[in-house]
């Protein structure tokens, strides 16, 4: 059985409410220098290393067996060594690590809701408890899209059944992206969706807000609405 070196550097991360925080990366062409400088560390002579290349972490070679690799942030490099095995440096990706950093910076929440219980439909409250309504909401900073709405809610009494929408409104006209419940059974009940990115859009200066719908004779309360964005690059 080949003998398999594995040389691990660590990259510390820090997740806060406030922010990110890690320490410098450096570029791609710095991260192959970086894993032949811990070979060389190791022992291996540097005049016999012929190659240093990423390896795609979706066909691992034959001689790496390891399971639940994250790639998110990892990368792996092979480097060939003349007259020896190949040696396989594990390390920080710094292209990887970066990509995902701006993806969850560009990353915005925005909270709707409504307190008590709510007979009629209506436009939801903003977290300030400002209502929003087809003319005032949310007012999109950066061209973006919508990427996931969620919804928890308890509906009280469902005399007629039917179901309960959450509705977004772009610029006063729906969005016809939506959480849906049914209303037979009472209770607390949640909903959640996603959508790909670049799929529904919005412009700087678009307005958002959001409604729900209820059949009539029927009661909800508690109804917390979280609305996910990504904000262009």
């Amino acid at each position: 059985m080949k003998r398999l070196n594995f040389i691990f550097a660590f990259l510390v991360v820090l997740l806060l409410g406030a922010g990110v925080f890690a320490q410098s990366l450096s570029t791609s062409k710095n991260s192959e220098d970086f894993a032949k400088d811990v070979a060389v560390k190791k022992g291996v002579d540097e005049e016999k290393i012929t190659s240093v290349e990423e390896v795609d972490m979706n066909s691992l070679p034959d001689e790496v067996k390891i399971e639940n690799i994250d790639e998110t942030t990892l990368a792996m490099y092979k480097i060939d060594v003349e007259g020896e095995n190949p040696i396989f440096v594990i390390t920080a990706s710094d292209e990887k690590f970066k990509k995902e950093v701006q993806n969850f910076a560009n990353r915005v929440l925005l909270n709707f809701g409504l307190p008590g219980k709510v007979e009629n439909s209506t436009f939801l409250l903003s977290s300030t408890g400002v209502p929003t309504s087809y003319e005032s909401g949310y007012v999109m900073i950066r061209d973006g899209s919508i990427t996931g709405l969620s919804t928890s809610l308890n509906v009280e009494e469902t005399l007629n059944g039917g179901k309960a929408e959450i509705i977004l409104y772009k610029n006063g006209k729906p969005l016809g992206f939506r959480n849906t419940f049914d209303m037979y059974i009472s209770g607390y009940k949640t909903d959640y969706d996603t959508m790909k990115e670049d799929t529904l859009n919005f412009e700087k200066g678009d307005v958002i807000s959001a409604r729900i719908a209820i059949p009539d004779e029927a009661i909800v309360s508690e109804v917390n609405v979280l609305l996910e964005m990504h904000y262009g690059g």
